[in-house]
């Protein structure tokens, strides 16, 4: 065989090798998709998101189980709002004689960690229903900040009239409202626009809409690595190249960057000013009353330490509350005089949201302070 010959048959050979190792590629990919992640190791299932009267939120009628690792498998069921909840629908129209109370918040109050009638807000109204008939309506939506909880207020809640607001604050919630955080639909989150130690306006939310890359990610396999077995791709990069930014100098606690958010404590005082400000005045407007109750250290109080600098947000919180003469409930003594109690931890080892237990530990605070 000629030399050309010799080379033309070592590129067919590449060819067909190429050939048959995509080909096998495609075939475990299909195999994963429509077999593997499917029947054998169920894939989470993930809401689909909507946008409507400027609020992002879940596309109506969805149901199915949130799975994370082999701990969580919480059935969830999203309204005819677009809210997680036990509810089917969240009339505006109030009942004779139903109180009704209103739950506003993150990941928290979304809850979808847990069954979708076991989060604290149903929790509370069990605790509290022997004073009458009540209605419990949640508004939570994972990610947003402060800022949001007063686009959901004033877009969701007022026009429904509740008797009781309650506001779920986590401590992401304060420079997230003003400090854009790349994420899904975080520029569809009200912000406020800080200058010169006061805040000088709003930043209206950006219309959201799904795009191909929602289309990728609610495939069955991206639900698995995504949202049940929790592979961040930025994890792959920083594993592979380095992290692209360092901590602070503070660490890490309560899910903060302790060093970059104090770094902006000055701006973070101004926005929870303003923002529990508003909050109040919505609640004024319409005769309700208005709870803030906030999330603690947890890691923390397992510790064993008697404080946690990112406990000062608490403090901050606090003072806030209490300029503008709003009921404020700080649950990290609650968690920890419980954890002494009984020593069971309120978090899931896989996931850092609340168990069924951490739930029912803060309705039994909340449903205290609302008594």
């Amino acid at each position: 065989m000629s030399e050309d010959g010799r080379r033309r048959s070592r590129g067919r050979e590449i060819l067909i090798n190429l050939a048959v190792s995509l080909g096998s590629v495609v075939v475990f990919l299909l195999f994963c998709e429509l077999v593997l992640f499917r029947f054998v190791l169920p894939a989470s299932d993930v809401p689909r998101n909507a946008f409507v009267n400027e609020v992002v939120r879940y596309q109506p009628g969805q149901s199915g189980v949130w799975r994370v690792r082999d701990e969580i498998a919480a059935p969830y069921r999203i309204n005819v709002q677009g809210w997680n909840s036990p509810l089917p629908d969240y009339p505006v129209e109030r009942q004779p004689g139903t109180r009704r109370i209103a739950f506003v918040g993150d990941s928290f109050v979304e809850a979808l960690q847990v069954p979708v009638d076991k989060s604290f807000a149903e929790a509370v109204g069990a605790r509290l229903a022997n004073k009458g008939p009540l209605e419990i309506q949640r508004f939570g939506v994972a990610g947003a900040p402060l800022s949001q909880y007063l686009q959901m207020v004033e877009r969701e809640v007022v026009q429904r009239r509740p008797d009781v607001i309650v506001v779920s604050l986590v401590h992401n919630d304060f420079d997230e409202s003003f400090a854009f955080k790349q994420g899904r639909y975080t520029s569809s989150f009200l912000k406020l626009r800080i200058e010169h130690g006061r805040v000088v306006g709003e930043v209206a939310p950006a219309s959201w809409r799904a795009g191909w890359v929602e289309l990728l990610r609610q495939s069955a396999t991206a639900r698995f690595l995504l949202y049940r077995w929790q592979v961040r791709p930025q994890a792959l990069v920083d594993a592979i190249l380095g992290p692209a930014r360092a901590a602070g100098e503070g660490g890490y606690a309560a899910n903060i960057d302790l060093a970059s958010v104090f770094a902006q404590e000055a701006e973070i005082r101004v926005a929870t000013d303003y923002l529990f400000g508003r909050l109040k005045t919505r609640a004024d407007e319409i005769g309700a009353k208005l709870q803030l109750v906030m999330d603690g250290d947890r890691a923390a109080i397992y510790a064993g330490r008697g404080d946690s600098p990112a406990l000062k947000l608490n403090r901050i919180a606090a003072e806030m509350a209490a300029r503008h003469g709003i009921a404020f409930l700080d649950l990290h003594p609650v968690f920890a005089a419980e954890w002494v109690r009984a020593g069971k931890r309120f978090e899931f080892q896989a996931d850092a949201h609340w168990n069924e237990y951490g739930h029912q530990v803060a309705a039994a605070a909340i449903a205290e302070a609302l008594r």
